[in-house]
């Protein structure tokens, strides 16, 4: 028996077999002569296309391509010359199609020619790629535009930023930079949930672009962060008046989600060919006079400018070297003791200052230093490490029996807005074995003001931990008496600012007054800062104020230095 198997022919003929792979095709079979009319089309055409078959048997093939596929006096017809650019034989490329509705999609074309009784005939292979180009749509999209806002994204802006540069070089126009960034946006963010915050930055965005002008260029690069390309005349102030434009059309409230919100924005600005060269320093040096207009109050445009760099650079080396301060625990703690005013003033609390030394700079004022840590994001460490060696001191002072009081700790506002706040209080307690009593937080009245719901529940918290909770600098805000009655606090601190006119400015004189009325009606101690010769401290007395502190009664000294005093006796009279 032959081990070979033998060859078997096929039940069918070599016809049936091309029309059942014709039919059957997933792909558009098109057969065309060579006029261009349609010969024949398989179902799959017949289904890409939307035509009956009977529609376009005998017609041109141009009734499923757009112009400028085919002309429209001779209809489409191939070029069947070897060689030549337009001969689509044998080749695959992609085509647009045309829809008996008249859509048009992308296609892909595939071309090959037969001989069939005595004919010279075209096989046209198409293929839907309408899925695969809206990936690849999507991909340049996710790859160029931020998915929230549709604006560019980080990447984008770079590339359309160094085109700009570059046309600026050939044409001679000035383009500016805008480094924009929302006041107020962070506040919103956290007291509503994120989807409120994304919704409220598309609308953001929306507004921005609408007041853009047609060639302008829109990228977000950040939470709340956007920077616009704008091509803009010799005067630098077109480019001011683009900016407060920016800013005006932020003005109106937004309605997000039943809510009625609103945020400002800060707008830096840098020029070339000006003050900034090169692609890196645009937008650096925007982002520079973004935060100088964020130091102005926000709600302003700055135009950047060389000085501005030499002093970011150094406040950027005072930052570094405050790094390491806190690092190294640099930082020093002094503590100024309050009074009250009797006759016989005795400490009843004290408050921790912080101090700096600075090996090269020598002391350096809190004024230059926390405004620094708060903008760069280190005042959280450094509120953290203030609070423990505060706590630690103080327990120190109470166990050795030299003086039981509370020590006031200063709570800057993006500290005491935060989530974790009242979890950080709590900890540092219990890490230290303080009593609640025994801890006093100064809020300033800006920030209670500011957020008031929010600081009524949090100041609740804290007085239930039996924390003391003080108003710090009363009089510089803008607060109401109406206010003043919601806000549960224990002390109000009236600000140095009054004091320092006392006892001759009889406006301060009356202000002193009726902040010492208000509080004796609300039950809450006051506190004056400042108190610096002996007439201030009778005039206080004489207003019926219940505490101060100030150089006339202690200076702010280390815990040694304390600690020396209070032993001494000397305490009430130092």
């Amino acid at each position: 028996m032959d081990t070979q198997a033998k060859h078997r022919e096929p039940d069918f003929g070599l016809g049936e077999l091309a029309s059942a792979v014709f039919d059957t095709a997933v792909d558009s079979m098109i057969v065309i002569d060579a006029h261009g009319e349609v010969r024949e089309l398989n179902p799959a055409a017949v289904h890409t296309f939307g035509y009956d078959r009977s529609e376009l048997l005998g017609q041109n093939i141009n009734v499923l391509m757009p112009e400028p596929y085919y002309s429209q006096r001779t209809g489409y017809r191939p070029n069947l010359r070897r060689g030549g650019s337009a001969n689509l034989v044998g080749t695959r490329r992609e085509v647009v199609g045309r829809r008996k509705d008249g859509s048009c999609f992308p296609l892909q074309l595939s071309v090959g020619a037969l001989k069939l009784g005595g004919q010279r005939l075209f096989v046209g292979i198409c293929h839907d790629i309408s899925e695969r180009r809206a990936l690849d749509d999507r991909m340049v999209q996710l790859a160029t535009y931020d998915a929230l806002t549709g604006c560019l994204n980080r990447h984008q802006l770079r590339e359309r930023l160094q085109r700009a540069v570059s046309a600026c070089d050939a044409t001679g126009q000035r383009l500016a930079v805008f480094f924009i960034d929302l006041d107020g946006f962070k506040q919103v963010n956290d007291r509503h949930d994120h989807q409120v915050g994304d919704r409220l930055l598309a609308e953001v965005a929306r507004r921005l672009r609408g007041a853009l002008r047609q060639n302008d260029q829109l990228a977000r690069v950040g939470g709340d962060e956007f920077v616009v390309i704008a091509e803009v005349g010799a005067r630098a102030e077109e480019s001011v008046q683009l900016g407060e434009r920016l800013i005006k059309c932020l003005a109106p409230r937004f309605r997000v989600d039943g809510l009625s919100l609103s945020v400002g924005a800060s707008v830096g600005v840098s020029l070339y060919p000006g003050e900034s060269h090169g692609l890196d320093h645009l937008l650096n040096d925007a982002d520079l006079a973004m935060y100088q207009a964020k130091a102005a109050g926000g709600n302003c445009v700055r135009v950047f400018q060389q000085a501005l760099r030499r002093r970011t650079e150094a406040r950027l080396l005072m930052l570094e070297r405050l790094r390491e301060a806190l690092k190294e625990e640099r930082l020093q703690l002094h503590y100024q003791l309050q009074y009250a005013l009797e006759a016989e003033p005795r400490p009843v609390g004290m408050e921790a200052l912080l101090r700096w030394h600075d090996g090269e700079r020598g002391a350096v004022s809190p004024t230059e230093f926390i405004g620094l840590a708060e903008e760069y994001g280190l005042i959280g460490a450094i509120t953290h490490w203030v609070l423990e060696r505060a706590c630690r001191d103080n327990l120190a002072l109470i166990r050795s029996g030299l003086l039981d009081v509370p020590v006031a700790v200063n709570i800057c506002g993006s500290t005491f807005l935060r989530e974790d706040f009242l979890s950080l209080i709590g900890d540092s307690l219990a890490r230290t074995g303080l009593p609640g009593s025994r801890l006093e937080l100064e809020i300033t009245e800006r920030v209670a003001v500011s957020n008031l719901d929010d600081a009524v529940q949090i100041i609740n918290s804290l007085r239930a931990s039996d924390v003391v909770v003080s108003m710090d600098d009363f009089g510089t805000g803008y607060s109401s008496l109406g206010s003043i009655k919601q806000l549960p606090f224990d002390r109000l601190k009236i600000d140095r600012s009054f004091i320092a006119g006392l006892p001759n400015d009889a406006v301060d004189q009356a202000i002193v007054r009726a902040a010492v009325q208000v509080a004796a009606s609300l039950d809450i101690t006051v506190v004056a800062e400042g108190i610096e010769t002996v007439e201030q401290l009778e005039c206080l007395r004489a207003a019926g104020c219940d505490h101060g502190q100030g150089y006339w009664l202690a200076r702010p000294m280390p815990l040694e230095q304390l600690q020396a005093l209070l032993r001494s006796g000397q305490a009430a009279n130092s």
